[in-house]
């Protein structure tokens, strides 16, 4: 060898594909595609709103159709934030909101993992293809953008304005996550809690006004009038209490107290090392439990604890998928279903919240 000239390593030889690379691509790469391809079936089969097709969207799609036109959203199941922000799809004939809101939708669960530095395809598709996406997506809710804004919440968790303008978008819109503003109070965040709860008031206030607060005063009677109709179908805490024959005193005791437990949960993880991320996770777990009314497709908001946990693909990632097993949105008051979605959501925040704490803790 000439003197002087550093040897060059010889290149490394290519990897050859395994069957498990190829099932990788056609589970993870082309599965996804069912979603376009629902939608396109569903465009070309329907002309108007088919009963059970896109069954939220056509609720928030009426009540934006009715803001747009002056008059009051109400009964409605949401509050009005949520009518006034659909005001532009209103004005749009239906297939054309259906198209509009579902590439939204999809845009918002890949902005989600995307903000949150997942780089790996086969996250993207796993997550395309679990149930709680897949009906997130298909129902036409708004859990895919709670879901970002969640996200953005995190990633932007040092910047005041934007993680109290982030978490006032989803609680005036979806009440049930306001357990995140005890993750801001519990991680000494006190005047982004404060910014973010001004934020929710004037938001509200103004939404209301803009319909002449229509339903304002009436708004609360009429969501508990709801959730007591629909809690016991669904996958909640009161769900479980009542499907084990508790009622009463003794039911609204039993569900107190895993609220306060859940709640002093978020307070004390945050005190450990890497606790903000796990008191994080927490407060997403915490409004979990605490909701009134839990359906499968809120369970894509976990994705935002399982991404930062996890960029690469891991059994993490495919775990969401057993919830097939459930093959639909209701509990019915099945317990071995209740269980089964409880012992799933637990595990998944639990060992979310161990890795982000821990990757947060080496940092």
């Amino acid at each position: 060898m000439t003197a002087g000239v550093a040897a060059v390593p010889p290149a490394p030889a290519a990897r050859r594909r395994s069957p498990t690379d190829y099932l990788s691509i056609l589970f993870f790469g082309l599965a996804p595609f069912v979603l376009p391809g629902s939608l396109v079936l569903y465009l070309v089969q329907h002309g108007s709103y088919s009963h059970g097709d896109f069954f939220d969207l056509h609720t928030l799609w009426v009540a934006g159709r009715d803001v747009a036109h002056g008059h009051s959203p109400y009964p409605f199941v949401y509050p009005a934030p949520a009518a006034v922000m659909m005001a532009p799809l209103g004005v749009l004939p239906w297939r054309a909101a259906v198209a509009v809101f579902f590439v939204l939708s999809l845009a918002a669960v890949v902005a989600t993992l995307r903000i949150l530095g997942v780089r790996d395809w086969r996250c993207y598709g796993a997550c395309l293809v679990a149930l709680p996406t897949v009906s997130a997506i298909g129902i036409g809710t708004l859990s895919p953008f709670l879901a970002l804004a969640v996200a953005c919440a995190w990633r932007w968790r040092d910047r005041r304005v934007v993680v109290a303008g982030a978490l006032a978008a989803v609680v005036v819109t979806k009440l049930f996550l306001w357990p995140l503003f005890v993750w801001l109070l519990a991680t000494r965040r006190i005047r982004t809690a404060f910014w973010g709860g001004a934020a929710v008031a004037g938001t509200a206030l103004a939404a209301w006004a803009v319909i002449g607060f229509a339903g304002f005063s009436s708004y609360p009677r009429h969501l508990g009038g709801i959730a007591s109709v629909e809690q016991y179908k669904s996958y909640s805490t009161v769900a479980l209490v009542h499907a084990f024959g508790l009622s009463g005193g003794l039911a609204r005791v039993v569900t107190a107290a895993v609220a306060v437990a859940a709640l002093v949960a978020i307070v004390v993880v945050a005190r450990r090392p890497g606790g903000d991320f796990a008191s994080f996770t927490t407060a997403i777990g915490a409004a979990l439990l605490i909701s009134p009314i839990v359906w499968v497709h809120y369970l894509v908001l976990l994705y935002v604890p399982i991404a930062v946990a996890r960029r690469r693909l891991s059994a993490l990632w495919l775990a969401p998928l057993a919830l097939w097993i459930l093959a639909g949105q209701e509990s019915q008051g099945s317990i071995p279903r209740l269980l089964f979605l409880f012992a799933a959501a637990t595990l998944l925040v639990v060992r979310a919240g161990r890795g982000g704490a821990a990757a947060a803790s080496t940092s």
